[in-house]
């Protein structure tokens, strides 16, 4: 049985392995895959031990392991969460103590974070794909690494049978302006952000999301999720192969430097890179960079290239609606994508989930005082997108947010607007509290508004 110590070693080796040489750098996501398998084959020994010890067997009943996040798309290097889905039958005391057990014995291995939610019956993974966006895309991204076979299979085809093109492209269009605004929030002048900047990590999504709406579910995916990304808008005659390969090697060389910064700067997450950081970095790889500069430079080349592929999955998008959509619709899409947010929704368009979505995103301060109405009735819809978006704006009151906690926050699929509406400094202070006070959500939709509660000296 692998040992904490022992795994450190293997990785640590396997790295020094790959990486020999600078151009190492630029097929970083080449070892991804690798470091991906051997994650894998540790979960599934660590569960092995944690149902024998439960269920006195090695495959768990009524249990199923998934993958999500970096592990699921095959792009995960040594800084990347241990992101692990505890599927369940149901709520036995047995399927919860596994899954505790599981939780706890990967803390050992030194993973930046060991990321599981506490939700995963079949009831839960249904609420979420209608509901959501954030957890959504975590259940649909989601690779089978062991358990319950039969399990496995009603997951798969639950998934499957929730599966809407439409659904797909309602969450990109949120995505994209949700992450522009956080891109925008993280961004500072003394340093860049490689996780959240344009061209940076995030944007690597776009790709692997876009394949999802073109392609559908992937059950068994053999190629980064990057890859698979990239193939379907070169299918869709968006990208050329000398693109593809040009926006990899800047996505793996990206992906890496970050990785590295992660190593020695352990509280930084993002991966801030400044001059001085670029010169640690040098200095802990001699052999892939001669320079600080270098470093500098290679993340400057790459960050077009991966902005880029992301423009693309917008040009892609906006062809789907141009083939699917009435021409009002595409008229109105039009109109609010160049800022025209004045003009009113024909009758049938008024709860179009996707353009409600984008005129709040594209509303500014000049429009902001003669929206208030508009910005009223938008408050009462049920579309987690609407909110969100709704939540993640300045123009919109105290009031309004509260009012939008109080009546959806603590709701079942609808526990991310709570993460979402802790971020705006609009936010009342009781609102905070009551978001604080609560005791029927996951503790982990709450870090935000505790840590905002602790910056405010109000908890």
């Amino acid at each position: 049985m692998t040992s904490p110590d022992q795994w450190l070693r293997q990785v640590s080796g396997a790295r020094n392995d790959f990486f020999k040489e600078p151009s190492d750098i630029f097929r970083a996501f080449e070892y991804g895959k690798k470091y991906t398998a051997a994650y894998e084959a540790l979960i599934i020994s660590k569960v092995s031990v944690a149902s024998t010890a439960i269920f006195g067997t090695p495959i768990p009943k009524g249990v199923t392991v998934f993958s999500f996040g970096a592990p699921s798309r095959n792009e995960m290097l040594g800084g990347s969460d241990a992101d692990i889905a505890v599927y369940r039958s149901g709520d036995s005391e047995k399927e919860l103590a596994l899954r505790e057990r599981l939780v706890q014995s990967l803390e050992e291995f030194k993973f930046t974070k060991v990321d599981t939610p506490a939700w995963g019956t079949l009831t839960d993974i249904r609420c979420y794909m209608i509901t959501s966006v954030t957890e959504a895309n975590q259940v649909t991204e989601a690779q089978y690494i062991c358990g319950d076979a039969a399990l496995r299979e009603q997951v798969e085809q639950l998934r499957a049978s929730l599966y809407d093109r439409e659904v797909i492209a309602r969450n990109l269009v949120f995505q994209f302006f949700y992450f522009e605004q956080y891109f925008r929030k993280k961004a500072a002048p003394d340093h860049l952000n490689l996780k959240y900047c344009p061209g940076g990590l995030r944007d690597l999504l776009f790709p692997g999301w876009y394949a999802q709406h073109r392609k559908g579910i992937e059950t068994d995916l053999q190629t980064t999720a990057v890859e698979r990304g990239l193939q379907a808008l070169y299918e869709d005659g968006l990208l050329l192969p000398d693109a593809i390969a040009e926006i990899l090697e800047a996505a793996s060389a990206t992906t890496f430097i970050r990785d590295e910064l992660l190593t020695i700067t352990p509280g930084d997450l993002d991966g801030k890179l400044y001059p001085q950081k670029a010169g640690e970095l040098c200095g802990r790889v001699p052999h892939l960079f001669r320079h600080p500069q270098d470093i500098l430079k290679v993340v400057e080349e790459a960050r077009p290239k991966v902005a880029a592929a992301k423009a693309k999955v917008w040009e892609g998008l906006c062809k789907y609606f141009r083939d699917t959509k009435s021409e009002n619709w595409n008229g109105y899409f039009r109109k609010v994508s160049l800022g025209e947010i004045g003009c009113e929704l024909h009758s049938e368009l008024e709860h179009d989930e996707i353009l409600n979505t984008m005129k709040i995103w594209k509303l500014d301060a000049q429009h902001a005082e003669q929206s208030q109405a508009y910005l009223e009735r938008a408050s009462q819809s049920d579309s987690w997108t609407v909110l969100a978006s709704l939540l993640s704006s300045p123009y919109i009151s105290g009031r309004i947010i509260d009012a939008v906690i109080r009546r959806r926050g603590l709701t079942h699929g609808y526990e991310y607007l709570l993460e979402i509406a802790a971020r705006n400094p609009n936010l009342a202070q009781e609102t905070l509290e009551f978001i604080i006070r609560d005791e029927t959500v996951e503790p982990r939709f709450k870090k935000p508004a505790l840590t905002r509660a602790k910056e405010l000296n109000v908890w």
